[in-house]
């Protein structure tokens, strides 16, 4: 039996904090019946990538491509964290890897380079898609049931994903790309209390016509 995807963001603002191992230890644990894909943000080295931009004008291309080398780094950090993780770089990789019992780590570029390849409508390339984007694009293609924001802040209830935009929690084109996920949530890793709050959909659902 196939038990649901869950695609877990890691924020790349947990990377230093350090807790960061048990409470990522006790959030896995808690997970049962599910096969787990972690991708990992890229923090503060995406932060230096950003300002290196904005003094050299490196240029979105060549810095979208840099902050992809980005993510495959701290999938490896990660890895090193955490115990039980091994790093990944295609989906292939996934099933073998879950049917030993391990939680596999993306490091993304390769899945992404082969994404801008053979989509008609593969991401842009540019500052307004971060990390959040590339792990919806992810659950998409992947087919997840859900899609886990672990950040270090908390999202108001009854938040949906153009208002976690508006807030700065997500990219400007997350609410367009996590739209066909069926389910979005974000937890506050920080927060030993805290529960993943649901982002409803900023559209409703499109059902079948009534032919009135």
């Amino acid at each position: 039996m196939d038990f649901p995807i869950l695609v877990v963001k890691l924020g790349g603002s947990l990377l230093d904090w350090p807790g960061l191992p048990a409470a990522i230890d006790a959030f896995l644990k808690a997970q049962a019946r599910r096969r787990i894909l972690i991708v990992v943000g890229g923090g503060a080295i995406v932060d230096a990538i950003r300002d290196l931009d904005r003094i050299h004008q490196l240029g979105q291309e060549r810095s979208h491509a840099l902050a992809l080398r980005a993510m495959d780094l701290t999938a490896r950090v990660a890895e090193g964290l955490l115990p039980g993780l091994t790093v990944v770089e295609l989906p292939e990789e996934l099933p073998p890897c879950w049917e030993l019992g391990g939680i596999p780590v993306l490091a993304p570029r390769r899945l992404l380079d082969r994404d801008d390849h053979e989509s008609a409508s593969p991401l842009p390339h540019h500052w307004d898609v971060t990390s959040d984007s590339i792990s919806a694009r992810i659950a998409d293609l992947l087919g997840a049931e859900e899609l886990l924001l672990l950040k270090s802040t908390a999202a108001p209830a009854g938040l949906d994903l153009a208002g976690a935009s508006s807030l700065g929690l997500v990219d400007p084109l997350f609410p367009l790309v996590a739209e066909p996920i069926p389910l979005v949530s974000l937890l506050n890793l920080r927060d030993p209390h805290a529960r993943p709050t649901p982002l409803a959909r900023s559209r409703p659902a499109v059902g079948p016509s009534s032919g009135h």
